[in-house]
């Protein structure tokens, strides 16, 4: 999706982000489209990443993987403003200790601790390390977990896969529930199984499709036989980009079981899933309220019985689920890349005039 260019002078824009492409996930995904949508204004942006790339796929000259220490002060040196997808001391120590003085942005997407919330000296240290950079967080939740004065800005989301569709790109909504994540205890998948298997033996047996993969697949699959709902679920392994957004826009509601193991600071997938015109059903933990807005159902975690209801009511409730899809562009505003991008671009101007002064 093209972005409006910016009338005022470009800026030279350094992206450190120790997770880039080819790797997938959230930090890629948003890094990934920041950079496009930096470029598209007219900026010119370097990359700095510890990702590798896969051979002979990396046509990107403005991608620099694995620098030396030379690569990296000289990239520091050269940008106007530097912008951190989560803070890393191995990419930013110039900037933290003051080698190299540069405007500093930290985008925070995940807390600065451990699963557990316990924080380490190493986890001490990049709090100390901040001190230099005007930081952010990805949700409200984050922002209070990790550095209150942390600033909010959103993560955004690709709206060139994730759309309802119209005209020729719309399709019927043949497929009732829809699963996408690792299949890992973490993602609650197994609570989704046995929900569906409560509504059974209620006599309510919607199809479910599982859009993921992971260590938990085979025992669910298993789990699902024993409890005599194995031809109500579809395994369709990982899909992604395009193709996701087509499977979401074959379904009609989408469900995020997920356990705060840890919490999850603000998913995509419920974004990706509104974009794409479905209802959701996510669990009250982290970031995911924040995700879902007024677009879904909230159910406590680990909480089949919850589950159930919730699955049952949106499935049976016509015009809640309307009610819900008529709050999608106001909820979807602030996930726009158009918009996200322009935020980014404000806190940089902000942030080099603040440190001209």
């Amino acid at each position: 999706m093209s972005q409006p260019a910016s009338h005022e002078s470009p800026m030279k824009v350094a992206l450190l982000s120790y997770a880039y492409a080819p790797g997938v996930g959230g930090i890629e995904t948003v890094s990934q489209l920041l950079v496009d949508g930096l470029r598209a204004r007219g900026h010119e942006v370097r990359v700095v990443t510890h990702a590798l790339a896969e051979a002979g796929t990396d046509a990107d000259r403005g991608v620099i993987r694995g620098p030396t220490t030379s690569t990296l002060l000289a990239t520091l040196r050269w940008a106007d403003v530097v912008v951190q997808s989560n803070v890393s001391i191995g990419l930013a120590w110039p900037l933290a200790t003051g080698f190299v003085s540069r405007p500093w942005i930290v985008v925070n997407h995940t807390p600065i601790s451990r699963p557990s919330g316990e924080r380490t000296w190493r986890d001490r240290l990049k709090l100390v390390s901040l001190g230099r950079a005007r930081v952010y967080a990805v949700s409200e939740y984050l922002r209070s977990v990790t550095l209150p004065r942390s600033r909010v800005i959103r993560n955004p989301y690709d709206a060139d896969s994730f759309h309802q569709g119209t005209g020729a790109t719309a399709v019927a909504r043949d497929r009732e529930l829809l699963f996408v994540g690792r299949v890992v205890r973490a993602k609650g998948l197994d609570v989704l199984i046995d929900a569906l298997a409560l509504l059974k033996s209620e006599g309510f047996t919607p199809k479910l499709s599982v859009a993921g993969d992971g260590d938990e697949r085979r025992r669910l699959e298993a789990r699902a036989t024993e409890l005599g709902i194995g031809d109500q679920v579809t395994w369709l392994g990982v899909v992604r980009g395009q193709a996701l957004g087509d499977l979401m826009r074959r379904h009609t509601v989408v469900v995020v079981p997920s356990r705060p193991e840890p919490p999850e600071a603000l998913p995509l997938v419920p974004i990706e899933s509104i974009a794409s015109g479905c209802v959701m059903i996510a669990s009250r933990q982290g970031g995911l309220p924040e995700s879902v807005g007024p677009c879904g159902l909230l159910v406590e975690p680990d909480d089949a019985r919850a589950l159930a209801d919730a699955v049952r009511e949106l499935l049976a409730d016509k015009p809640l689920r309307q009610r819900f899809l008529d709050a999608v562009p106001d909820h979807l505003r602030s996930f726009h890349p158009h918009t996200v991008v322009a935020e980014y671009e404000t806190a940089m101007r902000e942030v080099m005039r603040e440190h001209a002064r």
